[in-house]
């Protein structure tokens, strides 16, 4: 006699989760950007006070010599936000990526117009909001003055390949403790 209202109860209990567990979920699944706010938010606020500066020289299209200038932030040992920038011509490039947990979670392009003794000018960017490494929300302004074939590269590919590069010389920072001022 006792068991019935224990399965009372249990029964009680799975219909209540099932019936709460999916609008738990999709509350959550709406808080994503919410999630994404937080990470940047604090990704920048430590950029603000411990961000490590080194150059890549390379070269860009009809070999004209670039130099980029990184940017990036480390957390408990592992890199939370990175920026590349460079100039070509009165174009500068920006690319800034923010991640969590060695995944990018967003990503930012920009160029913008740079005269001597002007304000800058946005001429294009785009925002990527990533949800388990693909694009879950795309935002652009301005058209793309640049590079065209960029905007063709998945913005996820082109994530892995700036990561890439960037561990690469960060293991040769740390181990030689030097800047490096040259790169392929």
């Amino acid at each position: 006699m006792r068991c019935r209202p224990v399965r009372r109860i249990l029964s009680i209990a799975c219909i209540i989760a099932v019936a709460v567990l999916p609008v738990a979920g999709r509350a959550q699944s709406r808080d994503w950007r919410g999630r994404i706010d937080r990470l940047v938010e604090t990704a920048d606020s430590l950029s603000l006070r411990s961000q490590q500066t080194f150059y890549l020289n390379k070269f860009a299209e009809n070999d004209r010599p670039v130099r980029e200038t990184w940017h990036y932030t480390m957390n408990k040992g592992s890199v939370v936000i990175f920026e590349v920038h460079y100039f070509i011509d009165t174009l500068e490039r920006m690319e800034v990526y923010y991640l969590d947990k060695e995944r990018v979670v967003c990503m930012e392009e920009y160029e913008i117009l740079w005269p001597l003794h002007a304000e800058d000018r946005i001429l294009w960017g785009t925002v990527c909001f990533f949800a388990a490494q693909q694009v879950r929300q795309y935002l652009s302004m301005g058209k793309r003055t640049g590079n065209e074939e960029l905007s063709l590269v998945d913005p996820y590919l082109r994530f892995r390949r700036r990561f890439k590069e960037l561990n690469e010389t960060r293991s040769l920072l740390e181990k030689d403790n030097r800047y490096v001022t040259f790169a392929r």
